[in-house]
């Protein structure tokens, strides 16, 4: 059984997500070094959603424990390009936030708009994360 945020196939996904936008900003900063560890780590995760694709189709199925939230979005768009902009918000938030904290003045209003920005892109990654999950799940098991 596969547990959500450990080792499903959102999860894996997300993380390649995140890392290759590390590897991004690290490329984008000429900081050689922390891109190519990023490089072995992306190489890392394709590597383990291939396994997971082959132990999958090998079984014919795919189970796993869907994440429960608090908090559930009305109109989310389930999709992997919504994963990939939540993601991409949440790493803006975070950036603009430890902005705000190295300022000479920092703003109550801005950490509170950016924690509500961070705050639904990661509520809306887990509704996408769930459902990659159970669409893969769809497309492996038999009918």
């Amino acid at each position: 059984m596969r547990v959500t945020n450990i080792d499903t196939l959102s999860a894996y996904l997300d993380r390649l997500i995140t890392e290759r936008i590390k590897w991004y900003f690290f490329n984008k900063e000429n900081k050689i070094v922390e891109r190519a560890h990023q490089e072995i780590v992306i190489k890392e995760i394709k590597t383990k959603i291939n396994e997971l694709f082959l132990e999958c189709f090998e079984k014919e199925g795919y189970e796993y424990f869907e994440e429960k939230r608090t908090y559930k979005p009305n109109d989310v768009v389930e999709t992997l390009d919504e994963l990939i902009q939540n993601d991409i918000t949440t790493g803006e938030g975070d950036r603009d936030n430890l902005k705000e904290a190295n300022s000479d003045n920092p703003s109550l209003k801005s950490f509170v708009r950016n924690h509500k920005l961070i705050r639904k892109a990661n509520e809306q990654r887990a509704v996408s994360k769930n459902k990659l999950d159970e669409q893969f799940k769809g497309y492996v098991e038999k009918k």
